[in-house]
C-alpha cells in the first residue's frame, strides 16, 4: 500500500472543509438552468453595464443552440471558440453544451497555422469568432475541416457609455462578409427561447477539447468530460464555504479560451447564481475599478498580474475589501507581493496548482485563515502519490519526487493520442511532469518542472529556488532560470530579468547579490535583462521559447 493512501494532508485542510462529498453525475448546462430558476432576475453577465439577468442568458443560449441546429450542429461535433472575452463567449458555450456539442477552445491570439492544426486534429465542424479574426479564419478555411463560421463583434453588447471604464484596446467594428458559409452571430439569436437539451452521459461525453499551452512541444488536445467540469466545479464551490448563492461577483479577467477562466470565472459563479463580470483583456487600472465598482467577492491571477497590480501608482486608492481571496496558480507569488494584497483586502493570496490534464487547479493553499508555506493541499476526492521518475516507487513524506494525481477531475487522456495517453495517464493517475514535495504538516510544495532541472557538474538546481532568491532584490519584477550548454560543467545557470519601472541593476550586482543566498553552483552564471518574456495564452513565462 502506498504511503499516502492514508491522505496524510487532510491534517492540513481547513478544519471547515468537508473531507469527502458525493458528486453529482449531471451535464454542464444544468448550472445554468438550475440558476435561472432560483434566481431569474439576477443579473448573470455584465459587460461593460450592459447586464444580462439569468432569464435572458437562459434564453440566449436555448436562442444560440437553436440557431446551431439550423446550421447543422448536432451531438458529439466538435465547434471551435476563438474569442477574446465578451458574452458571445459565454453564450456560445453554454449553448455548445445543451446542443451536447464539444467546444474546442482556441486563444484568441493564436496564429493561423496554429488555429488549422487545432482545428484539423480537433475534426472541427465550425468556428465562433469575431469580426476582426475572420480574415484569420479565411485564410485557412478551404484546408480544414470547418464547414462553417459564425462571427460577432465586441461591439455587440458593448454600451455608449461603458461602465466603469471603456474597455482597453478594442479594434473597430468590421464589416462581416457576406458569403454563404458565414453567419452573424445576432442573426442566428432569431430563433425560439425554448431548446430540449441534449441527453447527456456525464462520465463518457466530452464538453471540452483544452489544447495543452505547448510548454513541452507540439499542443494535444485534452479530453474534459461533463463529469470531469461538474466535479470539479462541486468541489470549489463546497471549498469556499463562505460563498452565497445568488450575491457572488466573479471578474473575468483572464482569457475564457483557457480552463483556469473558463471553468473558475464563468461556469463556477453560473453555478452559484452570481455575477460574471466580463472584461475583454487584463488591464490593471480596468481590472482595479472592476473590483472598486463591483464589489467583486473573489479574484482569480497569475503571478504576472499580481506584480503589475502591487507596482501600480493608485493602487491605494481603489478599495479592494469585498475580495475574500485572491486565487493564483501558473507559479508561487513572491511573498512581498502576497504581503501587499493582503494588507490592502485583508484577503488571503492562496497559492494553486492544476494541469490541462486536471480540468483546472486541484491543489489548493486554505482561503480563509492562516495559508500554509507551499502551493497547498489536493482537492476534495483527489488523490496523490509522489514517486522517483527513476524508478516508479513511492518517495518518503519530504522528499522530492514526480507528482502523480487521481481523482474526478482527472482527464481521460488526449484526443486521438493513445501513445501519448498511455505515457502520461496509467492506471487513472495522471504523471504531471512536476517535482514536488509533501511537507510532515501535509502541505504540497513545488520543486520544479522536471524537464526543466538544470544539472551542474552533477548537482541538481532547481530553477524556482534560483527564481525565488532573484525575487529578492528590490529591483526585480519578473525573472526566470534555465540551464544553458557548458562545456566544462555540462550546463551553467542562466537568469533572465525584468525589472521594475524605474530601477537600474548591474549584471555582476545581481550575480554578488545571489553569491550571498545560495551554494556556488546554483549562482547564475549569465543574466540576461529583458523588457518583457514570451508568454502563455494566461500570461505565464514561456521557458520554452527563452532557450
Amino acid at each position: 500500500m502506498s504511503i499516502y493512501s492514508s491522505r496524510p494532508w487532510l491534517q492540513a485542510i481547513d478544519p471547515l472543509v468537508p473531507r469527502e462529498i458525493d458528486l453529482p453525475e449531471i451535464p454542464v448546462y444544468k448550472f445554468l438552468s438550475d440558476s435561472f430558476k432560483k434566481f431569474p432576475s439576477n443579473i448573470a453577465i455584465c459587460y461593460y453595464g450592459t447586464e444580462i439577468t439569468y432569464a435572458e442568458f437562459e434564453y440566449l443560449t436555448n436562442k444560440l443552440a437553436n440557431g446551431l441546429k439550423s446550421i447543422g450542429v448536432k451531438k458529439g461535433d466538435r465547434v471551435a471558440i476563438h474569442m477574446d472575452n465578451c458574452p458571445q463567449y459565454a453564450i456560445g458555450f453554454f449553448a455548445l453544451m445543451k446542443l451536447g456539442a464539444v467546444v474546442v477552445q482556441i486563444g484568441p491570439m493564436a496564429s493561423a497555422k496554429e488555429i488549422l492544426t487545432m482545428i484539423n486534429d480537433s475534426g472541427a465542424k465550425g468556428i465562433i469568432t469575431l469580426d476582426f479574426l475572420v480574415g484569420k479564419i479565411q485564410e485557412i478555411f478551404d484546408e480544414s475541416s470547418l464547414e462553417f463560421i459564425v462571427a460577432g463583434s465586441l461591439h455587440d453588447y458593448l454600451p455608449i457609455n461603458p461602465f466603469p471604464c471603456a474597455p482597453f484596446g478594442v479594434p473597430d467594428p468590421q464589416p462581416i462578409p457576406n458569403q454563404e458559409n458565414i453567419f452573424e452571430f445576432n442573426k442566428l439569436l432569431n430563433q425560439s427561447g425554448q431548446f430540449n437539451c441534449a441527453d447527456i452521459n456525464p462520465r463518457e461525453d466530452l464538453a471540452v477539447l483544452q489544447y495543452t499551452s505547448g510548454t513541452t512541444g507540439m499542443p494535444k488536445g485534452v479530453m474534459i468530460t461533463h463529469f470531469n467540469i461538474t466535479s470539479y466545479v462541486t468541489c470549489a464551490k463546497i471549498l469556499d464555504y463562505k460563498n452565497v448563492e445568488g450575491e457572488e461577483v466573479y471578474p473575468v479577467n483572464l482569457p475564457l479560451s483557457h480552463n483556469y477562466a473558463m471553468f473558475q470565472t464563468l461556469v463556477l459563479p453560473i453555478a452559484l447564481g452570481g455575477k460574471v463580470v466580463i472584461m475583454v483583456r487584463f488591464h490593471p487600472d480596468e481590472i482595479l475599478k472592476t473590483i472598486h465598482h463591483h464589489r467583486c467577492t473573489c479574484c482569480r491571477a497569475v503571478p504576472t498580474i499580481l506584480a503589475m497590480l502591487a507596482q501600480h501608482p493608485k493602487l491605494e486608492e481603489f478599495d479592494l475589501t469585498s475580495v475574500r481571496h485572491w486565487i493564483v496558480g501558473g507559479a508561487p507569488v513572491p511573498e512581498k507581493i502576497v504581503n501587499v494584497f493582503k494588507k490592502i483586502s485583508g484577503g488571503n493570496v492562496a497559492e494553486g496548482y492544476g494541469l490541462t490534464e486536471t480540468t483546472s487547479g486541484v491543489i489548493i493553499n486554505r482561503l480563509y485563515g492562516q495559508t500554509l508555506a507551499g502551493m497547498g493541499m489536493p482537492f476534495i476526492e483527489t488523490d496523490i502519490r509522489i514517486i522517483n521518475p527513476g524508478t516508479g516507487e513511492d518517495v518518503p513524506i519530504g522528499e522530492a519526487g514526480e507528482l502523480l494525481i487521481k481523482g474526478p477531475t482527472v482527464s481521460a487522456g488526449y484526443w486521438e493520442k493513445p501513445e501519448e495517453t498511455s505515457k502520461t495517464f496509467e492506471s487513472g493517475w495522471l504523471h504531471s511532469g512536476d517535482l514536488v514535495r509533501l511537507t510532515q504538516e501535509g502541505v504540497l510544495q513545488f520543486v520544479d518542472r522536471l524537464k526543466e532541472l538544470i544539472i551542474v557538474a552533477g548537482f541538481n538546481v532547481y530553477p524556482s529556488e534560483v527564481e525565488n532568491t532573484i525575487y529578492q532584490h528590490p529591483s526585480i519584477m519578473e525573472a526566470a532560470v534555465i540551464g544553458m550548454s557548458d562545456e566544462r560543467q555540462g550546463e551553467v545557470v542562466k537568469a533572465m530579468v525584468r525589472l521594475k519601472p524605474g530601477f537600474e541593476l548591474k549584471e555582476d550586482e545581481l550575480i554578488a547579490f545571489c553569491q550571498e543566498k545560495l551554494s556556488p553552483y546554483k549562482v547564475p552564471k549569465i543574466v540576461q535583462f529583458v523588457e518583457d518574456f514570451p508568454r502563455t495564452a494566461v500570461g505565464k513565462i514561456l521557458k520554452r521559447a527563452l532557450r
